[in-house]
């Protein structure tokens, strides 16, 4: 049996992964980047904005500061989130369900801490999580599982023991370079891929025998 849950926030605990997909959208197309938010979350949903902002526009060989694009998506993502943050289906009761099962609760998020807390705070769910864990406290993004492995440290929880919860593809990449189990929330199941075989459509398909079976 699993001892702790590890949990993405945007797009597994909070509807925000299309927020941070259309600010970024909204960015590169003053670059003449044509990119969707859709293709954004797709390609990049876990990895660090840093590094996602730095990958496409150098790709594209345009003049860049990373440190005023950084600044510009955090600011226009706080401003939405403070105005609403939106659950992912299936959340509360999940939660719930492993306060009964005495499971222990981490984020591991792409996200900055302030967000984390701004949204989790917009959800009332801060408080039901044993640690936080955001982008600015590891050296390395995801598929690096350095974030996942903080995460169990600070719940005193062995990797082994841990279950992981990731829309993205590169956290589902660093849940198994970290030697988790891992549950992809997808919008399609797709075993070629993503990196596991547990793929679900919705939270509300995790319940106590499903967390047993793993």
């Amino acid at each position: 049996m699993i001892e702790a849950v590890i949990f993405d926030m945007d797009g597994v605990i909070s509807d925000t992964q299309k927020i941070h997909s259309e600010v970024e959208s909204e960015i590169f197309s003053r670059y003449d980047v044509k990119i969707t938010p859709e293709e954004i979350s797709d390609k990049y949903a876990g990895v660090r904005t840093r590094e996602v902002f730095t990958k496409i526009l150098s790709s594209k060989g345009v003049d860049f500061d990373v440190e005023e694009l950084m600044q510009e998506k955090t600011s226009k993502a706080i401003a939405k989130f403070k105005i609403s943050v939106d659950p992912v289906d299936g959340i509360y009761d999940l939660l719930d369900l492993l306060d009964k099962l005495n499971i222990k609760k981490a984020v591991a998020s792409a996200s900055f801490s302030e967000l984390i807390n701004i949204i989790l705070n917009q959800l009332n769910v801060v408080d039901r999580f044993d640690a936080l864990v955001g982008a600015d406290m590891v050296s390395n993004g995801k598929p690096d599982p350095e974030i996942f492995l903080l995460a169990a440290k600070k719940i005193n929880v062995n990797p082994e023991k841990c279950l992981v919860i990731e829309d993205g593809l590169s956290g589902m990449i660093g849940a198994s370079k970290a030697n988790m189990k891992c549950i992809g929330l997808v919008r399609k199941v797709d075993f070629d891929k993503y990196p596991t075989k547990n793929q679900i459509l919705s939270l509300s398909d995790i319940d106590e025998e499903y967390l047993l079976r793993l």
